[in-house]
């Protein structure tokens, strides 16, 4: 007799042991579970969730209260760097892409070069020229250095703690050989905080045009450190870049000078002797005097010849000195910027972190308890 078929494919057997999911996979009934012991979790620790997010919240509060918000006020000033003529047959565009770092030819030293130029003008012997000079301010003379100590907000937090430095000031304007003790590690203060305030950049990449900008906490102080900054780096750069010319103009002046002083000599000398000697007819007498109209004559043609030399090196210093041309000037108001802290919305985020940790550790150590 056969056996009989214990398995039947068209009606399997509901015994028949279920397919087990991948370890990778989740099921969805597993899902649901999950949500529902998440839900317990919650229900049996949100207040201790809702208290320690309260409490973070009201300490970052707290700390907002108690540091006041900053107010900044931002500028800026649009410029055009244009290269003096220095006769080499590129004029003044050779120059200006030098400037910017666009010449095709062998690399150059000048300090102007390239990004050169970004570094030098927010450098600090430049910063401290600007500083060191004086500015009608609220229609007071006023030495910008001591405005900026005033009203920049460094007293209230670099100095917060130094009562020597927080009733300091310059007395008058010095070079960096003359500074006192103090005086440099103020300088050295104010410098920290203006690198961070000051910035110079080119807005487009393919325009030769340059834009200095900076924020500081007072608006008129932010107005005249731009204006007058920019003052100092034309200054200084046309000082620099003009510099052998200049030399060798003050060079022909002074030989200018000397021939005059020494024709005037002469001429005194040529006047006096021919009053002296108006009856004389010796030949003796006559060679003398010749000789004086010879050199006085000789020491004009020299005199003329060295203004004009001066008169010519003086038109090259002109044609060399670079132009800066304001694009864009710094113009009133400024714009207004309000920084306040962030203390409640840290606070909150902390806090909600640590409860979270906090229910975890606690509902860790509730299972193992229970398993025990």
């Amino acid at each position: 007799m056969a056996s009989p078929n214990l398995t039947d494919s068209n009606n399997p057997s509901p015994l028949a042991p279920a397919r087990s999911l991948p370890p990778d996979q989740i099921s969805p009934k597993a899902v649901v579970l999950r949500l529902f012991q998440v839900k317990n979790v919650f229900r049996r620790n949100w207040k201790l969730l809702v208290v320690l997010v309260a409490l973070g919240a009201a300490i970052g509060f707290i700390y907002d209260f108690m540091h006041k918000k900053r107010t900044t006020y931002t500028g800026s000033i649009m410029f055009n760097l244009g290269g003096g003529s220095s006769g080499n047959g590129f004029g003044e565009l050779g120059q200006l892409a030098g400037a910017f770092g666009l010449s095709s030819g062998a690399p150059d030293a000048n300090i102007f070069v390239g990004d050169n130029f970004l570094i030098y003008a927010q450098s600090r012997p430049v910063v401290e020229k600007t500083l060191m000079q004086h500015d009608t301010i609220r229609g007071k003379d006023t030495l910008l250095v001591n405005y900026y100590i005033r009203h920049s907000g460094i007293r209230d937090k670099e100095w917060e703690e130094n009562d020597s430095l927080r009733a300091f000031y310059f007395k008058q304007a010095k070079k960096p050989n003359e500074y006192t003790k103090l005086e440099q590690l103020a300088m050295a203060d104010i410098y920290s905080r203006i690198k961070g305030e000051i910035a110079i950049k080119q807005p487009e990449r393919k325009s030769s045009f340059m834009e200095l900008s900076c924020f500081m906490e007072d608006e008129l102080l932010t107005a005249t450190f731009l204006s007058r900054h920019l003052k100092t780096i034309e200054e200084d750069y046309q000082r620099k870049q003009t510099k052998k010319t200049r030399e060798m103009y003050d060079l022909l002046n002074s030989r200018a000078d000397s021939i005059s002083r020494i024709l005037n000599g002469t001429e005194s000398q040529l006047a006096q002797y021919m009053d002296q000697n108006q009856q004389v007819v010796v030949a003796a007498a006559r060679i003398k005097e010749n000789k004086l109209t010879r050199n006085s004559t000789f020491l004009t043609s020299l005199y003329y010849q060295a203004l004009q030399q001066a008169d010519n090196m003086r038109l090259s210093l002109i044609r060399e000195t670079p132009l800066f041309t304001i694009i864009e000037p710094v113009t009133l108001p400024l714009y207004r910027e309000v920084l306040g802290t962030q203390g409640l919305q840290i606070g909150t985020v902390l806090s909600f972190v640590v409860a979270i940790i906090v229910i975890f550790i606690r509902e860790t150590y509730r299972t193992i308890m229970r398993e025990e």
